[in-house]
This record gives C-alpha cells, structure tokens and sequence, in this order.
C-alpha cells in the first residue's frame, strides 16, 4: 500500500516504459550471456542471476528515492558529488580493476562485486550542476558563474574521459544539454564547443589512445585494412543484423553470439537482439526509448524549478544519448565506443543508476510538475 501510495500521480507512461526495457534485457541477457556462462563453465543462467540481484538493488533504490524528501537529495548532492569524483580517482589506485586493458571498475576485494564510479558519477554530476545552476540563474551570463559552472563539467568529464573516454563523453553531452537549457549566450556556446574539441582532441593524442584512433579512421576509411583490424565487431553486428532479417531467427537461436560477436551480452545485445527478433525487435526498443525521452522531457518542461527542470533535462539526455551512442554503434553509424544500452544490457551499476534516475524522473513529474 506504501508503494502504490508513493507511485501515485508518477508519469506511468514512463514507469511502464522503464520496466519494459528491464523485463526485455533480462530476457536478452538470459540469449546473449549463454555462450559465456558454458565457455567458463558456470551455471547457464549466472549472468542473469547477477542482473538479478542488481535489479533488486536498483528496486530497492527506487524506493528509496521515491519515498525520501526531495530536499534530501537537493541537500546531500553537495557531497555526493565530490564523493563520486573521488572514486573516480581511485581508479588510478591499486583499487582499480583492469578489464581489456581499461580500468574502470573499482575492485574493494572484501566483497565480490565490481563497482563502476562512473555510472554514479553521471547522476551526481548531473544533479550538482542543477543545483548550482538553479542559484545562479540570473547571473549565468556573467564570467565567473559561467567559469564555475565550466569548471563543474571538467571536474565531472577530465578524470573519466582517461579511464573510459565514451562515458565521459556521454556526461558532457548530458551537462552541456543543461547549460544549454540555463541559457547561454553564444560566445559562451562556442566557447564550450572549442574547449570540447581541444579537448578530445589532446586525449586522442596520447599515444595509449592509438586504438580509438583506429577505430575512428577504420569507420571513416573505405581502407578494408583498417576494417578488418580495427572494425571487427562492427562487421559482426552488421552479420547479426542481416540474419535477423525482418522477423528474426527467435529467441535463443542467434548464431553471432557464439565466436563471432565479442561482448554480446553487454556492448552488442542489441545486435543480439536483432538478429534474434529482427526489424520488428529493434524497433519496439526504439520507439521505446523515444517514449522515454519523450516523457522525460515533458516532465523538465512542466517542471515548476530550475533545478528539477534542469535535473530532467539532464537525465533524460544522459539515458537517451547513451541508447543512441549504443544502438549507433551496433548498426555501424558510429565507432565503435564501448557504451552499453540502458536499462538491457548486462552491468549491475549501469542498471541501478539507470533506474535510480527514472526514480528522480519520476519523483519530479509527482511533486515538482504542474
């Protein structure tokens, strides 16, 4: 009775949403993870027990923000944020967890899960520049609130954008959304602009981002060497979207994620997903995140406060622009970036922040909407 008293009046449109693209990840996860549970000799569903956990997890922190006062987060976001910034640093410590050669997990060893700082690190980021924002407003145009508010995105994107470079991409996207919301004028838009490619620019630079490079001339290249060294997996999604066809080959059935299609329960599910319920699948997903967005920015443009307004706005553009970056990917309209589809594929942080911030959505569109 409590819980249904706490969803009362939410956008049930974007709840139902939400819950939807859960239940079709667990299912695509169950298909996609097969082949790696039996190459390790692990139970058949053990990926998807571990999304199960993390799912009641993400329940549990659902609750939790819809029950909790919003001024609670609006208070505590002040130290969450520097909180989060400094697990980023960790990575840089012993404490850091290389996979592929990247490390982006933080490994604490006294417990068996693996924690990613940078799924918190969107939320918190975006929920501090909210709130500075949302006090500043009305001095936005003005050297030094702009200069803060700048110096808020580069301690948000700088640290991560070394460890793991499309996530640190995809924050700034989400706190630039936000700025552009505030209202910028356009010498500061254009100055935002040049920052952000003298920037990437620097970090591709380095030799240790050789393989982004790569990636990045193989998909702009009609050279077969660099596809065929660098463009690997996204040679094999194209494969899983051809077999997928119009109606797909049926659920379990997908040949690609044997040996082919490397990660295919988390980076490329959603090639999974059209091989296994072709056109008709990828499309439902779509349109499912355009019902998502959609709803998401309804809710920022009926939102009675800057700070939900730009809170809204924020996470909505952080959840929508991942799905792009990812489902972009998986059809080879872009690099080849590492991102992961929100909500269905399979990483326990990834998920629990994701739903934490449909909480957030949906905890405006209760209290904080017209």
């Amino acid at each position: 009775m409590k819980l249904k008293r706490d969803i009362k009046d939410v956008d049930l449109v974007l709840l139902i949403t939400m819950i939807l693209l859960i239940v079709i990840g667990l299912i695509a996860v169950t298909s996609a993870s097969f082949p790696t549970a039996k190459k390790y000799n692990l139970n058949s569903f053990h990926y998807l027990i571990r999304q199960g956990v993390f799912l009641i997890l993400g329940i549990i922190a659902f609750i939790f923000i819809m029950r909790v006062p919003r001024s609670v987060i609006y208070k505590n976001i002040t130290w969450l944020f520097p909180f989060s910034v400094v697990l980023i640093l960790l990575l840089w410590t012993p404490l850091g967890s290389s996979t592929k050669g990247q490390a982006r997990w933080l490994d604490f060893r006294v417990i068996p899960i693996k924690f990613q700082p940078s799924d918190l690190l969107k939320l918190t980021s975006i929920l501090y520049l909210s709130k500075y924002l949302s006090r500043n407003i009305y001095s936005l145009r003005e050297a030094k609130t702009f200069l803060i508010a700048v110096a808020i995105m580069g301690i948000s994107v700088v640290p991560i954008m070394i460890k793991d470079f499309s996530t640190a991409v995809v924050i700034g996207v989400a706190l630039f959304a936000i700025l552009l919301a505030a209202g910028i004028d356009k010498k500061q838009f254009l100055f935002l602009v040049v920052m952000g490619i003298i920037f990437i620019w620097l970090i591709l630079k380095d030799p240790e981002n050789e393989f982004r490079i790569k990636r990045i001339l193989g998909f702009v290249s009609d050279s077969t060497n660099y596809q065929s060294s660098s463009l690997y997996q996204a040679r094999q999604s194209l494969y899983a979207f051809a077999l997928g066809g119009y109606s797909g080959v049926g659920l379990f059935r997908s040949r690609q994620k044997y040996t082919n299609l490397p990660e295919a329960y988390t980076d490329f599910i959603f090639s999974v997903i059209a091989e296994e319920f072709g056109f008709i699948g990828t499309l439902i997903i779509i349109l499912l995140f355009i019902i998502y967005i959609y709803r998401g920015f309804m809710i920022a443009f009926k939102a009675t406060n800057y700070f939900d307004k730009f809170t809204a706005i924020g996470m909505t553009t952080y959840v929508g622009i991942q799905a792009f970056f990812n489902m972009g990917v998986c059809a080879k309209l872009l690099p080849v970036t590492g991102i992961t589809l929100p909500f269905i594929s399979y990483g326990g942080t990834a998920l629990v922040m994701a739903i934490a911030s449909t909480a957030i959505l949906l905890k405006i569109s209760k209290e904080g909407t017209i």
